[in-house]
């Protein structure tokens, strides 16, 4: 036996290794890096005969582990070629490397794979895979020295140099210990990236003397700084050459004939080597697919990882291999950046619905570089009886269209916005409401527009600059767009005018609404103002069926100059909704019983609505606004006093459009004029001479009357006069101001 503290004692005869015959790989690398596919598992049952089984499910539990093992056996090989360890010694110290963490077939899943950095408990739990493995092979029959090696697997050397000098177990086991550290911290793990190998070794020496045997520290540091590729030949030629030549293992048992499982050495070659081409094929389109590939089984558990996929999340195949999948594997994130819980995983929605899931995500690879925008698709994988065994999750980069997206969202937002205000522009407001007229109509449901106008908008700018007069504007779009709701919509549409559409609103919620905004405005003190508050005027109209796009903005904009030349700071409205109709046609139709001032104009059955307007001009300009409006009307002028006239309008000669299966009706106006003073609205004390206009309207077919079609038409009416007289219906809060009535002469 040699001494275990004299490793440079042993050695084998080195002229006598075989080469490998297809040239060398360095050691501590992927597994792969040693062996071409489908031969790991070749090397394992090389030297594990009849137990191959034990690493075959190594390898089906957890393969990084396995894959670990293999690379500590090849570590030990070379180490033993460099120190000249007789055969029978390096045996051990191979199969050891090969077995150290079998114990780990006993380790939970959710300890074994997961991603995250391991609890006290777990790791506690992770460090009992020594205890384990040995009871496995103990059970399999193995050797006392392998038992021995095994169980000193994981304990330091402190606590292990007062065994037996004279046993070569304690030393294989010191070794293997160090390997095992050295190539868990050269090679990338989910939880953390790789140290370089002088790192390593500088943490092996660190800790040398207490976890680690000096002597061995060193031994080993020499093959790593200086690699002789004789050596490699040689270390991977002694697991190789075992191919063609099955040998035994005399520490776990003799190897099973080949041709008990009922294949010659040659068809066993032939069907590797067909399996190995089918895996080389698979690989190769695997790794130069443009588009990361993920595939993941029915228990959550990794099994492919792509080059494409390593490149977009930062994460190496093998750091992720047979882990357990959780969205921040990936690094995937939502669209702003923000990262997803499990719940939100596409690939968990996959295995629940068993339906293909496409999905806009972004990959994060650390917080300081800006995410990745991905199109996911998660696509399932069915066995051959069509049940759902997993699925694969495709990530494709799309980051060029994304940021062209943007681009476009960007130049759109300008193109539609007013740059000052930052609410919709003029042609943002002329595409939108041919839509909101149309849907309007076609659904039957209200809808109203309201036109507004800060007052004395110039003055403002006279007085306080233009800047001041931007920052109003800026105050007034603000005011405007928090009070809408999420279905309304509002633009500026010029100057210091804007305009609201109001979605499912009728005529007096718009009414309402203009009115709790012109109050707002008064309790609103403007700094750049020296904190004064301004006023605003607002016209209001609602969607009548006939109505265009145009047709529905000049109503409101009539509204707004009658509202401007009635005293400012006021609403005006032009139009009812249907609502207001059913209740006008019980409330405003009334049966005149008594007899009028004519009573051959009318029969006492006749219904009339009556209303009264005021024109903000004197009673000469009224008559000749008057006249205008019989003519476009094509009205007849049945009487004719000084201060009263009579009209009778047909339908069908007026500008309305007809309607269809609608018949247009016949109506007399009976008209009476009234000259009045009133207070002016701009400086105190001052006098204007208006005009007030009490109009009745009367059926002259009493089979028509109370019905919807006639009181549309009346409606109607209605507005025309009021827009023509540029007038407004007359209200409490107009009639207050009346000083006297002006008596003609």
């Amino acid at each position: 036996m040699m001494e275990t503290n004299s490793p440079t004692q042993c050695h084998v005869d080195f002229e006598h290794a075989k080469p490998c015959p297809d040239g060398p790989a360095p050691i501590g690398k992927r597994s792969n890096s040693f062996m071409e596919a489908g031969t790991e598992l070749a090397m394992a049952h090389s030297k594990l005969g009849a137990v191959t089984s034990l690493y075959v499910s190594l390898q089906a539990k957890h393969a990084p582990s396995a894959s670990h093992s293999l690379r500590v056996a090849l570590w030990a090989s070379a180490w033993g070629v460099h120190n000249r360890v007789p055969e029978e010694h390096l045996q051990l110290f191979e199969v050891v490397g090969l077995l150290h963490e079998i114990g780990k077939l006993g380790i939970p899943d959710r300890v074994l794979q997961k991603p995250e950095i391991l609890t006290e408990n777990e790791q506690t739990m992770m460090e009992l895979h020594a205890h384990i493995g040995v009871e496995i092979l103990r059970a399999g029959g193995a050797s006392r020295d392998l038992l021995l090696a095994i169980e000193g697997i994981g304990t330091s050397f402190c606590s292990s140099s007062k065994s037996d000098s004279n046993e070569i177990a304690p030393m294989v086991s010191r070794l293997i210990n160090i390997i095992d550290a050295y190539d868990s911290m050269t090679i990338e793990q989910a939880e953390r990236e790789p140290v370089s190998s002088e790192n390593a070794l500088a943490e092996l020496f660190r800790l040398s003397g207490s976890q680690f045997d000096p002597l061995l520290v060193r031994s080993f540091a020499e093959i790593v700084l200086n690699p002789q590729l004789e050596l490699h030949i040689c270390a991977r030629s002694r697991w190789l050459d075992a191919l063609n030549n099955p040998g035994q293992s005399r520490f776990v048992g003799t190897n099973q004939d080949n041709e008990k499982n009922g294949l010659t050495q040659s068809e066993r070659t032939a069907h590797a080597w067909v399996n190995t081409l089918s895996d080389t094929f698979y690989r190769r389109i695997m790794d130069h697919v443009q588009d990361g590939v993920i595939f993941i089984d029915s228990e959550f558990q990794v099994i492919d990882w792509n080059r494409a996929a390593e490149r977009l999340t930062g994460r190496t195949a093998e750091s992720v291999f047979q882990q357990h999948w959780i969205p921040s594997l990936a690094g995937l994130c939502d669209t702003q950046g923000f990262a997803i819980d499990e719940s939100q995983c596409p690939f968990r929605a996959l295995m629940q619905t068993g339906q293909k899931i496409q999905k806009r995500l972004t990959v994060r690879r650390d917080p300081s570089t800006p995410p990745i925008h991905v199109q996911v698709e998660v696509v399932p994988v069915l066995n051959e009886r069509g049940s759902l065994c997993g699925g694969a999750i495709i990530l494709e980069d799309i980051s060029e269209t994304s940021d062209l997206e943007q681009k476009i969202v960007y130049l759109r937002e300008r193109a539609s916005q007013d740059p000052l205000t930052k609410i919709a522009n003029r042609g943002e407001l002329n595409r939108q409401l041919p839509d909101f007229v149309a849907y309007h109509q076609r659904t039957s449901r209200p809808g109203s527009a309201i036109i507004c106008d800060i007052d004395f908008f110039k003055s403002i700018n006279d007085n306080f600059s233009h800047q001041a007069g931007d920052e109003a504007l800026v105050v007034f779009a603000g005011i405007l767009r928090d009070s809408c709701r999420d279905t309304d919509f509002v633009a500026r549409y010029g100057g210091e005018e804007f305009v609201m559409l109001c979605s499912q609103c009728d005529y007096h919620e718009a009414k309402e609404l203009a009115e709790s905004i012109r109050k707002r405005l008064h309790r609103t003190p403007i700094a750049a103002l020296r904190h004064a508050c301004m006023t605003a005027s607002f016209g209001v109209s609602t969607i009548r069926p006939e109505d265009t796009d145009e047709s529905l903005i000049l109503r409101a904009d009539r509204g707004l100059l009658i509202a401007k030349e009635t005293g400012r700071d006021r609403v005006v409205g032009l139009g009812m909704d249907s609502k207001e109709k059913v209740d006008n046609r019980s409330d405003s139709w009334r049966l005149s019983r008594g007899r009028s001032w004519r009573n051959w104009l009318t029969s006492a059955e006749d219904p009339v609505q009556q209303f009264e307007l005021m024109t903000n001009v004197p009673r000469s300009v009224t008559l000749e606004k008057l006249k205008g409006f019989v003519q476009e009307f094509h009205a007849r002028v049945l009487h004719v006093e000084r201060n009263k006239a009579v009209l009778e309008v047909d339908c069908r000669n007026t500008p309305f459009p007809q309607i269809k299966n609608q018949r247009p009706g016949k109506f007399r106006l009976k008209i009476t004029i009234d000259e009045v003073e009133m207070l002016a609205g701009g400086k105190k004390g001052s006098i204007k001479v208006c005009t007030v206009l009490d109009v009745q309207v009367v059926c002259v077919r009493n089979r028509d009357r109370r019905t919807d079609a006639l009181l549309s038409q009346v409606l109607r009416l209605k507005g025309s006069l009021k827009v023509y007289m540029v007038a407004c219906e007359m209200d409490d809060d107009i009639r207050s101001t009346i000083i006297r009535h002006i008596e003609l002469d």
